[in-house]
């Protein structure tokens, strides 16, 4: 049996329990741990206690860089060494830098002063979750329900791919904005999605975001936002798994490593 068979079996049982004993919320976290331990339990023909071979890593954030803009007009980051090297050449350096550089993810704190921060994520919600690519026409900017049917988002990182990244660091990287829409985001809350991924400055409309009503809908759910995404086009359709790491720092808002494993299905 594949891994992928196996997890979506796994999960119809979990499913079932998690109606009898807490509805949705419990069957997304356990999703979420799924998703995370899956690769490892179920490697097809594997044995256990084995893992299963790696086949390639997908790096899928930008290099961060001083001077560099993240969002367009407010972005700050600068990298410097805090004093010169020491007798033995060991060199201790800094960075002053906002919260949202080069590509992140937001906790819930960043739009609810008594939310979650991004130390308070457990690693479930952030590694070796199976990824799910999701794409648009380019005739319209905002991903819709309708781009994600026949998608199962269940325990699963959702990366929208729009190619907008190509303008990364220019000014046209602010202009014409993919965004997600608010009943897309309602969607994924109601199909168990864990992390949603986007390559442009905001899954929010950029043009008109004096509420963050997709930032809400996905945070005050649970579901874990990346913005600033790049390189999704190059995932394959299956076998890849997203991890985004960030320090355990008490902010709204850090920089994390995110990358995609993609495991052989032998």
């Amino acid at each position: 049996m594949s891994r992928d068979a196996w997890q979506d079996a796994v999960m119809v049982k979990f499913q079932h329990w998690g109606d009898v004993i807490m509805g949705n919320r419990f069957k997304s976290l356990v999703a979420g741990c799924i998703g995370a331990t899956a690769v490892c339990l179920a490697a097809g023909t594997v044995a256990a206690g084995e893992l299963p071979h790696v086949k390639s890593y997908i790096e899928l954030n930008h290099i961060a860089s001083t001077g560099m803009q993240t969002y367009p007009g407010l972005s700050l980051v600068e990298f410097f060494d805090y004093a010169p090297r020491f007798s033995n050449d060991a060199l201790i350096d800094e960075v002053t830098m906002l919260g949202i550089t080069s590509t992140y993810i937001d906790a819930p704190y960043h739009v609810d002063p008594a939310g979650a921060k991004i130390a308070d994520y457990s690693l479930e919600k952030l590694v070796n979750l199976p990824v799910v690519v999701i794409t648009k026409p380019d005739s319209r900017l905002d991903f819709e329900i309708r781009d994600f049917h026949g998608k199962d988002v269940r325990g699963k990182a959702v990366l929208l791919f729009s190619g907008h990244d190509k303008y990364w660091n220019t000014p046209q990287y602010g202009v014409d904005v993919p965004y997600l829409s608010l009943d897309a985001a309602k969607w994924l809350v109601d199909n168990g999605a864990v992390l949603v991924g986007i390559d442009s400055p905001l899954i929010d409309n950029y043009a008109n975001n004096p509420a963050s009503v997709v930032h809400h809908e996905l945070l005050d759910n649970g579901l874990v936002i990346a913005e600033d995404m790049t390189n999704i086009g190059a995932l394959p359709k299956h076998h890849a798994y997203l991890t985004a790491v960030p320090p355990r720092v008490p902010m709204t808002s850090f920089m994390a490593r995110i990358f995609a494993t993609v495991y052989d299905n032998d």
